[in-house]
C-alpha cells in the first residue's frame, strides 16, 4: 500500500543495510473512506414510482491514523502541518481502493502527538477531503450595449436631421383654408416654393439647420414674413 502527501511518503520502512536495524518507519492504520453521491428523486404526477437523477458524487473524505519515526520525521510533519494551517491544497497519491483517482486534497484535520517521549517518534490522525479544481468561468462576451447605444444615437440624430421641416396653414379672411397657394421659403443659400393642399397646409421637409423666411403669396398675407430657425432635430 502507498500513500503520499505533497510528495512525502506516509508508508515506508528503511533499514540499515549493514545491521538490518530499522532507521525509519512510517505506517498508517484505521483507514476510512467516505464517498457519497447526490441522488435526487423526481415524482411523476399521476403515476406511481419516480425518476432518480444522479447529480454526481460529493468530494471523497479520507481519514486514517499513523506512526512516523526516524530520520526526517519531524521535518516532514512540520511541512504537512504548515499546509494544514494555511488551508492549501496538496498533491495526494494512493493505491487505496476507491480513492486512486483522487490527486489533490485539503487537510481538514491534523492531530500530532509524541509517541511515548521517544525522539523523532510521533503519532498522528489526519482527515483529508478531495479538492476539486474549480472550473474556470468563461469570460463573458464583450458587451455590445454601449456600441449599440452609440449607433442608435447616431442613427437617431441622422434621422432627426433628415426630418427637419417647416409647415403651416394658409386661410382666407373668413377662416377657410386656401389651397394651391404658393409659399416661398428662403434662406441665404436659395429658396424653395411649395403649395398648400386642400386643407391649406404647406410643408417642406429635409431642411438643413439654419434660419429661414416664410412668405405666403396671397393678398391677405402681403407684407407678412415669418422668420424660422431650425436647429438639429427640430421643426
Amino acid at each position: 500500500m502507498n500513500i503520499e502527501i505533497d510528495g512525502i511518503p506516509l508508508i515506508r520502512h528503511d533499514r540499515d543495510p549493514d545491521t538490518g536495524v530499522t532507521r525509519s518507519l512510517r505506517s498508517v492504520y484505521n483507514i476510512g473512506v467516505s464517498e457519497k453521491r447526490r441522488i435526487v428523486e423526481h415524482k411523476i404526477p399521476g403515476f406511481e414510482g419516480s425518476i432518480l437523477q444522479d447529480l454526481g458524487r460529493e468530494p471523497v473524505t479520507i481519514s486514517f491514523e499513523g506512526i512516523i519515526f526516524g530520520e526526517g520525521a519531524k521535518e516532514d510533519l512540520e511541512i504537512i502541518w504548515s499546509k494544514f494551517k494555511t488551508g492549501s491544497s496538496v498533491l495526494f497519491s494512493s493505491d487505496i481502493s476507491g480513492v486512486a483517482e483522487v490527486t489533490q486534497v485539503l487537510i481538514e484535520d491534523l492531530q500530532i502527538e509524541d509517541s511515548g517521549g521517544a525522539v523523532n517518534r510521533y503519532k498522528y490522525r489526519m482527515v483529508l477531503r478531495e479538492y476539486i479544481i474549480p472550473q474556470e468561468e468563461e469570460e463573458p462576451a464583450p458587451s455590445q450595449e454601449e456600441d449599440a447605444a452609440e449607433e442608435v444615437e447616431e442613427e437617431t440624430n441622422d434621422a432627426l436631421a433628415s426630418v427637419n421641416y417647416i409647415t403651416g396653414k394658409v386661410m382666407d379672411a373668413d377662416g377657410n383654408p386656401r389651397s394651391e397657394v404658393s409659399v416661398k421659403i428662403t434662406w441665404d443659400g436659395g429658396e424653395y416654393i411649395v403649395k398648400t393642399n386642400e386643407e391649406g397646409i404647406f410643408r417642406k421637409d429635409n431642411l438643413e439647420p439654419g434660419k429661414y423666411k416664410v412668405i405666403v403669396d396671397v393678398p391677405e398675407y402681403e407684407g407678412i414674413t415669418r422668420e424660422v430657425e431650425i436647429k438639429s432635430g427640430e421643426e
